[in-house]
């Protein structure tokens, strides 16, 4: 609907540029139904082309040509042209994992985002010193579901908070979002044991009955998630 009140700017606007990217253009039929109805779409890519995306525009102006770039499901993470998110000159996003494994009944992410992927934790430290001496003094920690985080190397996401805590410069760590059923132990003990980890959490309740739980495939009851709140408030 949103690309449909574009069609009139794009008419009269020859140098307008229209682009279409994120999680449902990784769908094959929605792209066709770009390339069918919205004609006036100039570029479309993909959450796993986001590093295309100034050499897309360039071709895009230089050529007219209409672009479309789409990675499926790639099982690897390219280090190429990964940045943070900088929401302002002292804080930074930072992505850890890519895509999701757990195919909860109502969300199309496995399907657009594809198989859950970790960055290596080496890697993710990395830019985090570089965004330390930058300026930057607190970091998001972010993924679809950061609980399950476990790179090529078999480093747990607590194994990961730990690595953070411990780089100069950085003053708090946070991260979203969490899966009640992947939460640990080890990684709630960071609460402890991290100073630099802020003491809070964004843990999804979804529902508080059973039932809906489990035809929501969300892999965790009441009980199960009270009982995890109950560690986290200890």
């Amino acid at each position: 609907g949103t690309l449909g009140q574009f069609k009139k700017v794009r008419k009269n606007n020859p140098d307008f540029v229209l682009a279409v990217c994120g999680c449902m253009p990784q769908q094959p039929r929605v792209v066709e139904e770009i390339n069918k109805r919205f004609s006036w779409v100039d570029i479309v890519f993909g959450t796993q082309n986001i590093a295309q995306f100034p050499e897309l525009l360039e071709e895009r102006l230089r050529t007219g040509r209409r672009m479309r770039a789409i990675i499926a499901n790639n099982p690897d993470i390219s280090e190429d042209g990964m940045k943070p998110v900088r929401m302002h000159r002292h804080k930074a996003l930072v992505n850890i994992t890519y895509g999701c494994n757990n195919f909860c009944s109502y969300c199309i992410v496995p399907y657009t985002r594809g198989r859950e992927k970790s960055r290596m934790l080496s890697d993710v430290c990395s830019e985090i010193k570089r965004l330390a001496a930058d300026g930057v003094i607190e970091v998001m920690l972010l993924g679809q579901n950061v609980d399950s985080y476990r790179d090529a190397e078999g480093h747990s996401f607590a194994d990961l908070i730990k690595a953070v805590n411990d780089i100069e410069g950085i003053e708090r760590i946070r991260f979203m979002t969490s899966h009640p059923k992947d939460i640990s132990d080890e990684m709630i003990e960071c609460f402890t044991t991290c100073d630099k980890l802020c003491h809070n959490i964004h843990l999804p309740v979804q529902s508080g009955s059973d039932r809906i739980l489990k035809r929501m495939n969300r892999h965790y009851n009441r009980e199960s998630y009270l009982e995890t709140v109950d560690k986290l408030r200890r």
